[in-house]
């Protein structure tokens, strides 16, 4: 039975309780491979990386000597009844194998076997052979392999390194960003910017919270253009017509305009986050306080001026109102371009569920003044695949210039530093699941079982 390891990662084998892995004799250069046997006794083996490595020990250069035992101790009588059989065959000849070891192999990334089991099999083998800890009785290895894999000579196991989704997406998006936060726009400039990552456990449920009350009038809606970032949908803000009141604010605000952020993969695109989960696309509905300022400009830059209410798009159903927008989107294809749009109600883009975070940040687009009131749904609007793809049909060029696809116009993630996330609902709750159970094989809980229950929402 075989299990490929990839050959730049050393492997530390360790005491499996009565007994140790021994390093055995390496032959045919073209696959080369180590086997193991197995000792009654004796202390720890280690089998050492290639002294090119530079590492002292176990990760390169030298490597203590391996001690060896004169003799077996001799089997006890009620081994065959637990399984354990002793080896009492002869050492194998130099360059062969002993049936039943373990084969390690050095393969390249061009020609991985095939991989075998789920990934919840993969980290308990890896446990297994690791860290010596997969099994109480070493000579029962082989059998245990055989119940959870198969056999894997004919099936060899790769041995690799699983990271969270969470992970893997923000390092991918971070790598994604538009160059203009590569600069020094990068360079956080308050201690209220945003956008954030919301963390359930760390939000503040706040009673006094209100409902939002949204108004909005449709025949406000003037045109959609294209900024050469984003696109935006304007709005005649010169009268009470359109705006939003409750929740948070104390005044109201006027609807000024709307816009999205995007990916240029489904992976990452929004701005905000929720425990690190990434959305598709985020939407913006950007207002101004009418009862304290003038107008939009003077409020942009003043305390408590503007409100920016934030929705979270995922993949799902086909959003009809939505598609209204997505018709003239290719009329607007490259910077500065506008095109009219008839009554359209930007209600329609707000989820049924009105539960929502709010917390004191700034514009994600410059100035990045740190006036926003931000009120952050807590449920995301379902949107089609292709009207996504129609987002990413745009360009942030103007015409006759080199066409570059409008994907990535999201600001990092900045840190929350001494401010508050409120909630409008009841704080996260865990439960366990009615099958929850603990693995036989750690004695350790089996998180992939545990689910997050919310009053009227599961996450």
């Amino acid at each position: 039975m075989g299990t490929v390891i990839r050959p730049s990662i050393p492997l530390l084998v360790g005491n499996h309780h009565q007994g140790h892995w021994e390093a055995g004799e390496q032959s045919n250069e073209n696959r080369p491979w180590t086997t193991y046997s197995q000792k009654a006794t004796g202390p720890t083996a280690a089998v050492p990386a290639p002294a090119a490595s530079g590492f002292p020990g176990p990760l390169g250069g030298a490597a203590p000597q391996q001690q060896r035992d004169p003799a077996p101790p001799a089997p006890r009588p009620d081994a065959a009844r637990e399984g354990q059989v002793p080896d009492e065959r002869p050492a194998p000849a130099a360059g062969t194998a002993p049936a039943g070891a373990i084969e390690v192999r050095a393969v390249s990334e061009d020609n991985l076997p095939p991989v075998i089991g789920s990934p919840g099999n993969r980290n308990k083998m890896l446990r297994l052979l690791g860290s010596g800890r997969g099994h109480p009785k070493a000579s029962g290895l082989s059998v245990l392999v055989k119940q959870m894999c198969g056999t894997l000579r004919n099936h060899p196991l790769t041995l690799e390194r699983w990271c969270s989704q969470g992970a893997c997406v923000q390092t991918k998006r971070n790598d994604a960003l538009h160059a203009f936060w590569k600069g020094p726009a990068s360079v956080p400039r308050g201690a209220r910017q945003s956008p954030i990552n919301i963390r359930w456990k760390d939000s503040v449920y706040d009673p006094r919270l209100k409902p939002l009350r949204v108004s909005y009038d449709s025949a406000a809606c003037l045109y959609v253009w294209n900024t050469g970032y984003l696109f935006q949908v304007e709005f005649d803000d010169s009268t009470e017509g359109s705006g939003i009141s409750g929740g948070p604010l104390e005044n109201h605000y006027r609807l000024k305009q709307f816009h999205f952020h995007w990916g240029a993969a489904n992976e990452w695109g929004s701005e905000h986050t929720v425990d690190d989960h990434v959305y598709p696309a985020e939407l913006h509905l950007v207002h101004w306080n009418a009862v304290k300022y003038q107008n939009y400009t003077e409020a942009v830059m003043g305390e408590d001026g503007l409100a920016v209410v934030g929705v979270f798009l995922k993949l799902g159903a086909r959003h009809e109102a939505l598609q209204e927008l997505v018709a003239v989107l290719p009329d607007i294809k490259h910077k500065d371009a506008r095109a009219a749009l008839g009554p359209f109600q930007p209600s329609c883009l707000l989820p049924a569920c009105r539960d929502y975070w709010t917390y004191p940040g700034s514009l994600t687009t410059p100035p990045l003044s740190e006036s926003v009131t931000w009120i952050i749904h807590k449920k995301p609007t379902e949107v089609a695949q292709d009207q996504l793809a129609a987002f990413r049909s745009l360009m942030f060029t103007a015409l006759g210039e080199e066409e570059k696809t409008m994907v990535n116009n999201y600001r990092p993630l900045q840190p929350l530093l001494k401010r508050e996330v409120r909630s409008s609902f009841q704080p996260l709750k865990t439960v366990q699941d009615p099958k929850f159970t603990t693995s036989k094989l750690t004695g350790r809980p089996d998180f992939n079982r545990r689910k997050y229950c919310f009053p009227g929402f599961v996450y």
